[in-house]
């Protein structure tokens, strides 16, 4: 299966040229142009194998879009921008970029660049591997929404496998009540944030040994939730 790579550039020729490049090379390239929660939403559907991502694109904060990508994708981004100081470029990488490339430059340090990031991250996460979250007494398995819990499957809405994917994923990170609805409930604009109180004591009573003692998802008083990074994060084989 050819590798998909997602580019995301508002210069429709910049991002033509570069698609037009990388299907001559094997790939199966796809332009976007637009921002925003229409970027997330596309970036769900697609499922790349890397991003590119213009960081200067009209009237977008391409660092919050980085970051926002790295919530729920663990592929590799690959930031650029026309400007390039040091401030952008260090920046981007705190957000959750793989690499910052300078525009302009040329396909081959681009082609370069990405077979480097796509051989790291075959290496990463072989395909035995990919995508699975395990940690001591919980796997999760994003590709068919399976959790096992101390031994046992168990059985998760949309909605809280959605929670403990966004919390699993960024272990330590507090999330606020609100960010936590914004992610997860996004299109329901005028809801009621205390769902997500609701939907966290639901997780709790399904993935944690003593819910009132809970091991993962941990309240931060006057901030949010946070999954516990104190339990060491294992990427294991699914034949393991």
């Amino acid at each position: 299966m050819r590798e998909k790579i997602v580019i995301v550039d508002d210069d429709t020729e910049t991002r033509k040229l570069l698609i037009q490049s990388l299907l001559e090379c094997g790939y199966d390239a796809i332009g976007y142009a637009q921002c925003g929660q229409a970027l997330v939403s596309f970036i769900h559907s697609q499922d790349p194998d890397l991003i590119i991502l213009d960081l200067s694109m009209p009237g977008a904060d391409g660092l919050n879009l980085c970051a926002e990508l790295r919530n729920f994708c663990d592929k590799p981004v690959l930031c650029t921008s026309q400007h390039t100081e040091d401030d952008l470029r260090i920046e981007a990488l705190n957000r959750g970029a793989d690499e910052f490339i300078a525009k302009p430059s040329s396909f081959e340090v681009w082609l370069a660049r990405i077979r480097a990031h796509l051989r790291r991250y075959k290496r990463a996460f072989p395909v035995n591997q990919r995508h699975l979250i395990v940690y001591p007494g919980l796997q999760i398995d994003p590709t068919t929404h399976s959790v096992i819990a101390y031994g046992k499957e168990v059985s998760l809405s949309s909605k809280e496998f959605q929670l403990l994917i966004v919390l699993a994923k960024n272990p330590n990170r507090v999330f606020h009540i609100e960010t936590l609805y914004d992610l997860i409930w996004k299109d329901i604009k005028h809801g009621d944030v205390r769902t997500v109180m609701v939907h966290i004591y639901n997780l709790r009573q399904k993935i944690e040994k003593i819910p009132s003692e809970p091991l993962y998802i941990l309240t931060v008083r006057g901030a949010g939730y946070k999954f516990n990074g104190s339990v060491s994060l294992l990427i294991e084989s699914m034949d393991a």
